[in-house]
């Protein structure tokens, strides 16, 4: 996937619910577009289903402007696959702000 230098383009989901008028919950997304340096963060193992499967996570280093703090409401998109956020550090950079682990949500 194309990107500037090292960075490519994401696009960051934040999830919220409420409940109508009828009682029923309803859920809405803000789409935000940013730019990230992505890396591989390595292979892990679990047990899922009595099977041994492979982690598949990156780590997102992000600049995110708003107000906002993200947090385990929020999805990443990236090359056509949905990141849970699992883990999230902030650091002290001038380029970066924020170090979010996700896995691809199954």
């Amino acid at each position: 996937m194309a990107g500037v230098g090292n960075y490519k383009q994401i696009l960051l989901y934040k999830y919220t619910t409420s409940i109508d008028a009828a009682g029923d919950v309803t859920q809405s997304s803000i789409a935000y577009k940013i730019w990230a340096e992505i890396t591989d963060a390595g292979g892990g193992r679990s047990q899922v289903d009595g099977r041994t499967t492979l982690s598949n996570g990156k780590e997102f280093k992000i600049y995110f402007r708003q107000d906002l703090q993200p947090n385990a409401d929020y999805k990443i998109q990236y090359y056509g696959e949905m990141y849970a956020i699992t883990g999230l550090q902030r650091i002290n950079e001038k380029r970066f702000n924020w170090l979010i682990r996700a896995n691809v949500q199954s």
